[in-house]
């Protein structure tokens, strides 16, 4: 995470960096970011060479006055220092030409984060209702400015479980996405002390089973949203559309469940206590697979 002295100028709800955020600084979701400086970073990764054990380098920003000269001078010195390592970024809306800069300086690919599937909801969380920069129609123009810079499937969106969608806009939102290329990166709502959400509580691990489930068939293309279907609640209630038994072979795999967005991102416990884990970082042992079949009691 890009560090500054002052909170980002956006005010997102859930969000720890918020501008009116009442939480420590060097947090983001369940994870804490300490401080280091550039030089260190830089002599660590020098070291590494092309050893290096990382699959990819992501910069995730906030939004400050510096925040397109920092973000060149990252990019630019770190790809110079380890140009085999793809570089990645999380970015709010900037002009294409800034995005065809970046992509000339070394960055492999963009994720701009809806994290709303709905506009009511985006709104809500991070637009209007919450005194923030952010409007549903720019970050669906920024999407598709990165797509004609980075192209299909080097762009993604992240979604956030549990802000009050249901299954069924989110969903019809995955299978939009899939059309477009767009690659989607599943979390599950983690409530943060001294956010404005702290209190609203994170989905049922069933729920986001069955959303993650439903984004594997629709990213691979095994079938369209329209197979799947719904009950009164729009809650998923079918095989998605395919047979019971390739349904089944799809959750013995595991990698449905596993930590969906950039490759070579595994997030651990961003989102995640050890005791419940919604995205899983490695493959799944047979017992988790188990855990996971009663978590999807009604659909397989």
């Amino acid at each position: 995470m890009m560090y500054t002295p002052v909170r980002c100028a956006a005010n997102c709800a859930f969000c720890a960096q918020a501008r009116e955020s009442q939480t420590s600084a060097n947090r983001l979701s369940r994870v804490t970011w300490p401080e280091y400086s550039l030089s260190k970073v830089l002599t660590k990764l020098s070291l590494l060479g092309s050893d290096s054990p990382f699959q990819r380098l992501c910069f995730q920003t906030l939004i400050y006055p510096r925040l397109k000269e920092d973000l060149v001078h990252l990019i630019d010195t770190i790809h110079e220092t380890v140009p085999s390592l793809p570089l990645s970024a999380a970015l709010p809306p900037l002009p294409q030409t800034f995005l065809y800069k970046l992509k000339e300086l070394g960055l492999e690919r963009v994720a701009i984060s809806l994290d709303a599937v709905s506009p009511v909801i985006f709104q809500a969380i991070k637009g209007w209702g919450t005194k923030g920069p952010f409007r549903w129609e720019t970050h669906i123009q920024a999407l598709e400015d990165t797509l004609v810079v980075f192209g299909r499937g080097k762009t993604t969106t992240h979604l956030i479980m549990g802000l009050g969608e249901t299954e069924k806009e989110t969903v019809n939102l995955i299978q939009e996405m899939t059309n477009r290329g767009i690659e989607i990166g599943l979390f599950p709502f983690t409530p943060i002390a001294g956010t404005p959400l702290a209190h609203r509580t994170k989905p049922s691990i069933q729920a986001y089973r069955r959303i993650q489930l439903a984004h594997f068939i629709l990213k691979h293309h095994i079938a369209r949203v329209e197979d799947f279907k719904f009950d009164k609640q729009t809650q998923i209630i079918s095989s998605y559309g395919i047979t019971r038994e390739e349904l089944s072979a799809i959750v013995d795999t595991g990698k449905a469940f596993q930590t969906a967005g950039c490759s070579g991102c595994n997030r651990p416990f961003f989102t995640e206590r050890p005791s419940e884990i919604y995205n899983y970082p490695t493959s799944l042992p047979v017992e988790k697979l188990h855990e996971i079949r009663q978590q999807l009691e009604g659909v397989i």
